[in-house]
């Protein structure tokens, strides 16, 4: 799926288009600024509205939240098994931040209710940069200002045990100036990187082994692509085949036909830095957030 311009669009060959969302208390559409996926279930928060929802695209069913919307206010959907039932719950983590102080809350949606986290990770979260979800765990990339020359690195936090961890990047000292991060067939994660210090232009693609908790993430590298043909920026968003070695981004840029508007571009890469540009193009006059291209299960899972 692709969120671009207040609307989520399928690209899927059974379903094409764009997938509305009615907000009951307007009666109007409900606009899309920033949209999280987990198992199924799309996190759908509005800029400056203070509603937000946890939206099931298959099903329909939604659960809707009073709750406000900001630049510096971010919001994640986690899952974890409950003890009782020993079904898939879920949670909401809330992120504030100001003057690089980062608070956190947390909301259950069994029992409707929020409430402060007495935990923060060692580092600062950067929660304008991707984020992903996979296996009950969300994973953000980080900085560590501890160091002389802040340092990038991956990390997750455990919606069961509410507790953030480290884990480990391809360069564990890389200083990055492109970084995304993407799900593989709810396994893996990848990432794509681009070091800031590099002699080449070039952007790096990296797999990680199936996430286990019990198992150390390692990494392999998959694809290596020249970033100043494909021009990307920090809002760049991907998808990897991991047998067939090939990437699909989607990133800002500016169609030679109308200088005026942005566009987003569909960027294929394959080996031997082969670069195809895909047949979707779709015209944007809001600035201020990229596309979010992510891949999508139809999932008959239950928000409770």
């Amino acid at each position: 799926m692709l969120k671009n311009e207040y609307r989520i669009r399928s690209l899927s060959v059974e379903l094409k288009g764009e997938l509305g969302l009615l907000d009951p208390l307007h009666s109007v559409q409900f606009k899309i600024t920033h949209v999280f996926h987990c198992d199924g279930l799309l996190l759908c928060t509005y800029e400056g509205y203070h509603r937000l929802v946890v939206w099931n695209p298959c099903t329909g069913q939604t659960k809707w939240l009073n709750h406000p919307v900001s630049r510096n206010i971010t919001y994640t959907l986690g899952c974890y098994q409950d003890k009782k039932s020993h079904n898939s719950s879920y949670k909401i983590l809330r992120l504030v931040e100001w003057e690089k102080n980062q608070r956190f809350e947390i909301y259950e949606i069994k029992s409707d209710s929020w409430r402060i986290l007495d935990v923060t990770p060692d580092c600062i979260l950067m929660y304008n940069h991707s984020s992903v979800s996979l296996k009950g765990k969300t994973y953000w990339f980080a900085l560590d200002e501890k160091e002389l020359d802040p340092i990038v690195l991956l990390v997750s936090f455990d919606y069961t045990t509410e507790r953030f961890a480290r884990v480990c990047l391809p360069n564990p000292y890389g200083i990055y100036r492109i970084m995304s991060l993407s799900v593989v067939r709810e396994e893996k994660l990848s990432v794509l990187l681009r070091r800031r210090d590099a002699l080449e232009s070039e952007i790096e693609i990296w797999v990680s082994n199936p996430i286990d908790e019990h198992k150390v993430v390692s990494w392999s590298k998959i694809l290596v692509g020249d970033e100043p043909r494909l021009g990307l920026c920090r809002g760049t968003s991907f998808l990897v085949d991991e047998e067939k070695k090939i990437a699909l981004c989607c990133d800002r840029g500016i169609c030679n036909q109308d200088t005026t508007k942005d566009y987003f571009f569909l960027y294929i890469i394959g080996e031997d830095n082969e670069l195809t540009q895909g047949d979707f193009r779709a015209s944007s006059t809001w600035q201020l957030h990229s596309p979010l291209l992510f891949n999508y299960v139809p999932s008959l899972v239950q928000i409770q």
